[in-house]
């Protein structure tokens, strides 16, 4: 009697479910928002650095401003009049819009505590108290919270 090679229809109906699931389990890790959120994340917490930075630099007050409308925004501004908030003719060092272009998946949904984040010409924050920005992908399903301390320090959450 001869003994069957190669698989059996059973063998193979099972390898191509474990092969599903597992299929279907790595792309909800691999998803491309996911990865976009991460990123602004990431790229936000920087922006907290690169303020504190520029402000040492140009030797003058240097702010981030938070704009929640629509998908969102924020922007890396010098505050001239030294007020603590963006002004319409302030020099703007960088704009970033939320829901278009790299960040077309990502969203600011939300900022708890100050809108407006000032460094000082010495690289010290200008009255700041603890602030929280969430951002989060178009379905609200994914979110990535970037923490700034009262001592500017950003980490992502």
């Amino acid at each position: 009697m001869r003994t069957p090679s190669g698989l059996a229809l059973i063998e193979l109906v099972i390898v191509v479910a474990i092969l599903g699931i597992l299929f279907a389990l790595g792309t909800g890790y691999l998803r491309s928002d996911r990865i976009a959120v991460n990123q602004a994340a990431q790229t936000l917490a920087a922006q907290v650095t690169r303020a504190r930075l520029e402000a040492i630099r140009r030797n003058a007050f240097v702010g981030l401003a938070f704009n929640a409308a629509g998908a969102g925004s924020y922007r890396l501004f010098v505050d001239e009049n030294r007020n603590g908030s963006y002004d319409g003719g302030e020099t703007v060092i960088q704009s970033v819009t939320f829901g278009q272009g790299d960040w077309g998946r990502v969203r600011l949904q939300s900022v708890s505590g100050a809108s407006t984040l000032v460094f000082d010409p010495r690289g010290i924050p200008h009255d700041l108290n603890a602030t929280s920005v969430t951002l989060s992908n178009w379905a609200g399903t994914y979110s990535k919270q970037v923490q700034v301390t009262p001592q500017g320090r950003a980490s992502v959450q």
